[in-house]
């Protein structure tokens, strides 16, 4: 029986994430975000959730490193947790 696939991107990004290390890791999301606010510096709601999922992506990566899960999980609990309930919608549009 074939593993689901879900299951198997995850271990595919464990793998990339092990041939980039910590520090390949961390200059991606950088250069996501940083890309993300030269090109949209007023914000882009459907761009923005684009880049949440990538990030989604190099956390499931990180996942090749306890440490670094870790990591990812305590950004995750915190936003979860505390930032996005405590967040309020602005009524300014973006594109």
């Amino acid at each position: 029986m074939s593993q689901p696939f879900h299951l198997k991107i995850s271990r595919n990004l464990r793998v990339e994430g092990e041939r980039l290390g910590r520090d390949g890791l961390s200059q991606r999301v950088n250069d996501l975000v940083l890309e993300f606010a030269k090109k949209y510096p007023e914000g882009h709601y459907l761009e923005g959730i684009k880049l949440a999922g990538r990030l989604r992506a190099i956390s499931l990566a990180a996942r090749f490193d306890t440490y670094w899960g870790e990591k990812t999980d305590s950004g995750f609990y915190d936003e979860a947790q505390y930032d996005l309930p405590k967040f309020q919608k602005r009524e300014e549009g973006q594109e």
